[in-house]
């Protein structure tokens, strides 16, 4: 699968201004993602959310330098919400919305959008686990990028909580 350009990030410095949300990935929708419907695979938002993903983690500081020193976040609950239809060649943007974090856990939503239309498309809340990548276990997150996450937080706690988050799937039968 050809991975499409991802948007570049420079790790988070003390006293930056930090977006609310982070505009923090675009890409193109390509032809590996489109399925007999002539509309992106459900696979492929979560695709695109996983390398929207890894731009907010280079800009916390969670880089291959923290990885190959042991630490990393891995994911312990995705809930994707589709709303619309992507096509070949729509120009995708993201957007991330830190909700909240503590001493080994970070949750935060994605918003997937056509940039065109400015259509919201897909929606993407996750829970995140700091690990010790060699012990396999929960650890406490690295000053450095606790900091990051702080200052993003902080950003972001203006901003409202997206109607998605925290969604119970289930059948309401009427009675």
């Amino acid at each position: 699968m050809t991975e499409p350009l991802r948007q570049q990030t420079e790790s988070w410095k003390i006293g930056e201004e930090i977006d609310a949300p982070l505009d923090v990935y675009r890409c193109e929708v390509i032809q590996e993602w489109v399925d007999y419907n002539d509309h992106m695979t459900e696979a492929a938002y979560l695709t695109v959310f996983g390398w929207a993903s890894d731009v907010l983690f280079q800009f916390i500081g969670v880089n291959d330098q923290y990885r190959a020193g042991g630490s990393s976040f891995y994911t312990v609950e995705t809930h994707i919400v589709y709303e619309r239809e992507a096509s070949i060649k729509d120009p995708l943007k993201v957007t991330t919305q830190v909700l909240d974090f503590d001493a080994k856990r970070l949750h935060f939503n994605h918003e997937m959008f056509n940039q065109s239309s400015g259509d919201r498309l897909s929606t993407c809340e996750q829970m995140l686990l700091h690990v010790d990548s060699a012990a396999a276990k929960s650890s406490i997150i690295k000053p450095s990028v606790a900091s990051a996450l702080e200052a993003i937080l902080s950003s972001h706690r203006k901003l409202t909580t997206p109607p998605a988050v925290g969604r119970i799937m289930k059948i309401n039968h009427k009675i």
